[in-house]
């Protein structure tokens, strides 16, 4: 099945990024472990998640009433505000924000679950199995393990589908 998957630009670029970190396996997918590995600072509120910048310091500030899960994942989200946005949202037009929000929801699925680790994972056939396994392995919610499995399933669909089209097109 995945030899047919072909990763986005921003996949490739995170992939870059853990590489880059040494962060090559699931094991290292952690709050902890990256905000070390990137020097980001993390705190703990009873407040909604958030992102700053503020003279070179990256902090993110966690809500500290989640599961370990979720906060994991509101991590990630805010870590590409960090590393790859600019400006403060409240001031900027919304279609921007939409597309900041849109593309760190992207970099989530992409983060937690990279495809170059998942690659390696034996998967049983069954989804609800897979998705167990995927959301165990790699320290996620099911929704979140579940979202990934079904976007990998319907690229590969994707690019299955084109390639028979060329075929028939010879």
């Amino acid at each position: 099945m995945y030899q047919y998957y072909q990763t986005t630009p921003l996949e490739q670029w995170i992939e870059q990024l853990w590489m880059k970190s040494g962060i090559v396996s699931p094991s290292l997918l952690n709050v902890d472990e990256v905000a070390t590995r990137l020097d980001v600072w993390v705190h703990y509120l009873k407040d909604t998640s958030r992102a700053l910048e503020y003279m070179g310091l990256r902090t993110i500030l966690l809500d500290k009433r989640q599961g370990r899960d979720a906060q994991w994942e509101d991590f990630l989200h805010e870590l590409c505000h960090v590393l790859r946005h600019a400006g403060n949202q409240t001031t900027m037009p919304p279609m921007f924000c939409e597309g900041q929000e849109a593309e760190a929801n992207r970099f989530v699925l992409y983060a937690a679950i990279p495809f170059f680790m998942l690659r390696h994972v034996r998967l049983p056939e069954r989804i609800d199995e897979a998705v167990g396994v995927i959301a165990l392995q790699f320290g996620v919610t099911f929704e979140l393990a579940r979202k990934r499995l079904e976007q990998i399933q319907r690229r590969t669909l994707a690019a299955i589908l084109w390639e028979e089209a060329l075929k028939q097109e010879s």
